[in-house]
């Protein structure tokens, strides 16, 4: 997609039109350079700080579910996880209602099916080192949004039941840089509604924020000391947490309403630091 300021501009004030947000909201600060944010935008990047953290927590959980290994504070939305293999494996072998992630639902309403797929390898590395221990600490401590827009027509369930047209929206974009023809534009878009259902009216808010975070991680191989991944401690053995950005991505679906505003559904974690190059259907 275009990434000049008028067309960010102008896809900022769409995806504005679908949050019931008005056009004097939905534009920029008029000091950029200041990165000053909209009280919405600020609203907005807090809740994706939220979601993030309360992601991470129910997928640590599902994936280590040795007893206490997992611990999360509310009040300031800390996360912890240590936790030895040998632990685990013996919490895995005695707990009977552990559940993978495919099997949690809560988790896969939160976090996109393909993103999780990313974080399988966690509880492999059982497998591959049978005597490790992971050490995790992350804490956000502030979040920006940094870009939001709408993708009409498309929705990723719409795309599941109809491959063919993924990356359809992407291929409108095509044919007016090749064309510079809106009226070609419009009879592909018209064609891509037709494919679509044209009682249809749904369309995807899709926006993405950085999320900085104290961390630490670390997998050690309990039988040689060796830091097999992560961070090392300092000399004296303490633990020393870093300030890591994280870039997130989140969806949402909306659908007409009433009284000629759209009614949105729940954001949903699809992206996490590009590991699926942001994870496009369109």
């Amino acid at each position: 997609m275009p990434q000049n300021f008028r067309a960010r501009l102008v896809r900022r004030l769409i995806a504005a039109k679908e949050l019931n947000l008005s056009v004097w909201h939905a534009l920029p600060s008029l000091l950029p350079f200041l990165e000053q944010q909209r009280p919405w935008e600020e609203e907005l990047a807090g809740n994706f700080s939220v979601a993030f953290g309360l992601a991470m927590k129910e997928l640590m959980e599902t994936l280590f579910p040795a007893n206490n290994a997992v611990r999360y504070n509310e009040e300031n939305q800390s996360l912890s996880l240590l936790v030895e293999s040998v632990a685990l494996a013996q919490s895995n072998t005695n707990n009977s209602n552990s559940i993978s992630i495919q099997q949690n639902n809560y988790l896969n309403n939160m976090v996109d099916s393909l993103l999780l797929q990313q974080y399988q390898h966690l509880q492999n590395l059982q497998q591959n080192l049978p005597n490790i221990s992971i050490h995790l600490t992350l804490k956000p401590i502030r979040a920006q949004l940094k870009n939001i827009f709408a993708i009409p027509l498309l929705t990723r369930d719409i795309v599941a039941s109809k491959p063919h047209l993924k990356g359809g929206y992407q291929r409108l974009e095509a044919v007016f840089q090749e064309t510079k023809s809106y009226n070609e534009v419009k009879q592909k878009t018209y064609e891509l509604a037709e494919e679509v259902g044209l009682e249809s009216a749904k369309r995807t808010v899709i926006a993405e924020a950085t999320i900085t975070c104290l961390e630490y991680f670390q997998v050690r191989d309990l039988d040689t000391g060796r830091v097999v991944q992560g961070m090392k401690e300092e000399e004296d053995g303490v633990v020393k947490e870093e300030e890591v950005v994280h870039l997130v991505r989140f969806e949402m679906v909306t659908d007409r309403g009433e009284g000629g505003k759209r009614e949105g559904g729940n954001w949903k974690l699809i992206d996490v630091d590009d590991l699926l190059e942001g994870n496009v259907f369109h």
